[in-house]
């Protein structure tokens, strides 16, 4: 429909009077003027009960209930989408100002001369017209322009003469209310140009792929022809009769017997890019009917091309779809969006979109517990994290391979998506935990964190790809997040949350870079990328993701089915690493990019410090190698982590000797592990000795510095069932790990002493119903509890 504001007041003209008031009010000052002559009283009468009706009869704007279609644009300009009208017509609303003067003056000296001089109504062109019709020449039409928008814009049938008058009439009433431009811009809107186009902007944007401002003079003469006869003039370079039509005006303009040939297009040929998201904005409401996306052409139809081809390659792999996403993390627009492989293919739901529907991350939330850790002073890249099993609350979590490594820094934790130790760090991160994080960056949730627990950094809750972009640049922006753009109109004055510090967003960042020749792109300045990104797989190979950064821009990419078939290569390191790293070769081949994550920005508080490289601690004395870590002075942790310790050893025992003895005894490095780590060690070839027993003559209160034991068996958060009638479920599994150099661990149920074990190895106990206190201690005196809850089935 025509703006509102767009309609001028009844009435009114630039001028403040229409060209028919001007003209009427002229005569019938003339008449009054005039001596009174008895046969001026009736027309004199009837001018003036003309005039009266004129005024008093209500009268709409031509282009008041009018409909228009959508154009939908590139960031660039160019046409993406032209969507049909309410009553599906190609009708595209264009001001008079964006017509080029020459077009309008083409047209005017075609359709009506004098249209500037005359009331809506020409007189002399209805005598020749109406002659013509008598000696059976058509010499001219005689409507006028202002005539012809009265048949348009009310819908008249103007065949018969009582028609024919009321056109008149009309048009004279259009030209009492509105300015001879207000009308001239109606007929440039409603004109018909051959099947269900209509209007100037329409037929320029549907024959000629341009706007009217771009039509050159041999185009928009092209179009001038058509209104008079539509039908038979319909712009199509196999039409004889537009062809002919136009050499006949180019001869009897410019003398020429053959027009320049011109390209012309037909509405089969209508752009249709960049299909999901153009249908979206379609689907949505915006302030006026031109929309200019944020897409840029060129990466649109990369993205494109690569999706088609690389499903083409591993269709007969099954892997026959997927999405991508560009985003341009400075603007937080989006430069590309292809939401399935095919659009137009119903054998994979191609209408589906991709960037839209929740799926499973997998482990692609990943860097946000680490970001979150580092925050809060859990962790540096270099901090020694635990990758053993691990129970949690009842839940055994493993990793993809099936495998555990023992003892890992944090960064090399993240790059190779390990489980145990995300999950560990999510259950200690507080105040935001993961769930609250998430949900403050625009996740939205289905369910509340109850229902999801832990499981959400295994990819438990589902996302959308644009969600998963928008926490990624939040990561190149700072920590700082802000919606993703997908229309110019949107201004930059839009929502910014600090989620993350600076400090946080970078280390993040600096842990994502592996070193890795595959994972680098060469720019087209010839420096070299490193590409950071981090991979998903959902549980049951239904989805595989790649997401990370490119210079200026996050890309996410998804393969996957939209009927959740699975497949054994839906791996994101295996199937959305390569497609991801095609993407990125391209697009920084072809555009000057830049590392813009090499380095801290000025005023970023952060240090690159060496540590121990085994075990990540600030105190390097006692290690052997060392490495460099960034590093952010005030919140990142200084605990060591104890696993390196200076111990006094009896020269002549090799025993651990409680008090230095000058000449008996010397200080020596020794490696103390959890034994659960040294049993990793040990089935890794790698043994590590255990440290020595300490001196008959030491006192256990003197030695019991150290790490207490951890229970691995009752499990936290489990009720354990007791059979009656089955004896063989009496027994509950008691397991616990301890230091380095521990021999044995005494257990104790409600206080009462049950046994002792060696670490790692399992205690029975024969349940009773209740709850029980279980206690483990070690032969230093170091402990731990736990609750235990039985309960009767019968």
């Amino acid at each position: 429909m025509m703006d509102k504001k767009t309609k001028p007041e009844s009435g009114q003209s630039a001028s403040g009077l229409t060209t028919t008031r001007k003209l009427l009010f002229a005569r019938v000052s003339d008449l009054a003027r005039s001596p009174v002559r008895w046969w001026l009283v009736l027309p004199v009468a009837v001018l003036a009960v003309f005039m009266l009706w004129l005024q008093l009869m209500p009268c709409r704007h031509p282009l008041e209930d009018v409909s228009f279609s959508r154009v939908i644009r590139d960031n660039k300009g160019g046409l993406m989408r032209l969507s049909l009208s309410k009553d599906q017509k190609y009708r595209v609303y264009t001001r008079l100002a964006d017509i080029p003067p020459e077009a309008v003056d083409a047209v005017l000296r075609y359709e009506d001369r004098y249209y500037w001089q005359h009331p809506g109504v020409n007189a002399l062109a209805l005598a020749r017209a109406g002659f013509g019709f008598l000696t059976g020449k058509r010499l001219m039409g005689g409507s006028t322009i202002t005539m012809q928008v009265a048949r348009l814009a009310y819908g008249l049938e103007t065949g018969k003469i009582g028609a024919k008058l009321r056109q008149m009439l009309l048009a004279v009433q259009l030209e009492w209310n509105f300015s001879k431009e207000d009308i001239l811009e109606a007929y440039f809107n409603l004109a018909p140009y051959g099947g269900n186009v209509e209007g100037l902007g329409a037929a320029s944007i549907v024959y000629f792929h341009k706007a009217p401002a771009e039509l050159t003079p041999g185009e928009s003469m092209a179009l001038m022809l058509v209104p008079q006869n539509p039908v038979q003039r319909r712009p199509a370079e196999d039409n004889p009769h537009f062809t002919a039509a136009l050499h006949r005006l180019d001869a009897s303009w410019h003398g020429r017997k053959e027009h320049a040939p011109l390209r012309v297009y037909g509405v089969n040929a209508l752009p249709f890019l960049s299909p999901h998201l153009s249908t979206e904005l379609l689907q949505q409401t915006h302030e006026g009917n031109q929309l200019r996306t944020t897409i840029d052409p060129a990466s649109q139809k990369k993205i494109e091309r690569h999706l088609r081809l690389f499903t083409a390659r591993q269709q007969s792999y099954g892997l026959t779809n997927g999405a991508a996403l560009l985003l341009h993390w400075p603007s937080m627009e989006v430069r590309a969006l292809v939401g399935s492989a095919n659009f137009f293919s119903d054998g994979i739901m191609g209408q589906m979109d991709g960037t839209r529907a929740r799926r499973s991350p997998g482990s692609a939330l990943k860097p946000f517990i680490y970001a979150l850790a580092l925050d809060q002073g859990l962790i540096h890249p270099l901090t020694l994290l635990v990758d053993t099993p691990r129970n949690f609350s009842g839940y055994d979590p493993e990793n993809y391979d099936g495998t555990f490594r023992g003892p890992i820094g944090a960064a090399y934790a993240l790059r190779t998506s390990r489980n145990v130790p995300a999950i560990a760090l999510a259950a200690r991160l507080k105040n935001p935990n993961f769930y609250t994080f998430l949900k403050s960056a625009g996740v939205d949730f289905l369910s509340d964190e109850n229902h999801y627990g832990l499981s959400l950094v295994l990819g438990g809750a589902e996302v959308t790809m644009r969600e998963l972009a928008g926490l990624y640049a939040m990561l190149a922006n700072k920590g700082v997040w802000r919606p993703l753009r997908m229309l110019h109109a949107q201004g930059r004055q839009d929502t910014a949350l600090p989620l993350l510090s600076p400090e946080a967003a970078f280390v993040t960042l600096s842990m994502l870079e592996d070193g890795n020749p595959d994972h680098q792109v060469r720019s087209q300045r010839g420096s070299v990328l490193p590409l950071r990104l981090k991979t998903g797989t959902s549980n049951g190979f239904r989805d595989a993701w790649a997401a990370g950064f490119v210079g200026p821009y996050v890309l996410v990419v998804w393969l996957g089915n939209f009927d959740n078939r699975p497949n054994p290569l839906l791996v994101g390191a295996i199937s959305a690493v390569p497609f991801f790293t095609q993407i990125a070769r391209e697009l920084a081949a072809t555009e000057p990019m830049q590392d813009h994550f090499a380095h801290p920005t000025h005023g970023l508080n952060v240090e690159y410090i060496e540590v121990c490289a085994a075990t990540g601690d600030l105190d390097t004395s006692l290690c052997a190698d060392t490495a460099k870590t960034w590093f952010i002075p005030g919140v990142s942790p200084l605990a060591p982590s104890g696993v390196f310790r200076s111990i006094l050893i009896d020269k002549v025992t090799g025993l651990r000797a409680c008090m230095p003895q000058q000449g008996r005894t010397e200080v020596q490095t020794w490696e103390f592990w959890p034994t659960e780590l040294a049993q990793m060690f040990a089935r890794a070839g790698m043994p590590k000795p255990e440290p020595p027993s300490f001196m008959p003559e030491c006192e256990r209160k003197e030695i019991v510095a150290g790490n207490p034991p951890r229970i691995v068996q009752p499990k936290d958060g489990l009720v354990y069932r007791l059979s009656l009638s089955n004896k063989a479920h009496e027994n509950v599994a008691f397991i616990a790990h301890a230091e380095a150099g521990v021999k044995n661990l005494h257990w104790f149920v409600n206080g009462s002493y049950l046994g002792s074990r060696a670490p790692g190895q399992i205690l029975l106990w024969k349940a009773v119903p209740g709850d029980a206190k279980v206690r483990v201690v070690d032969d230093a005196g170091r402990a731990a509890q736990k609750r235990v809850r039985v309960r009767v089935v019968e």
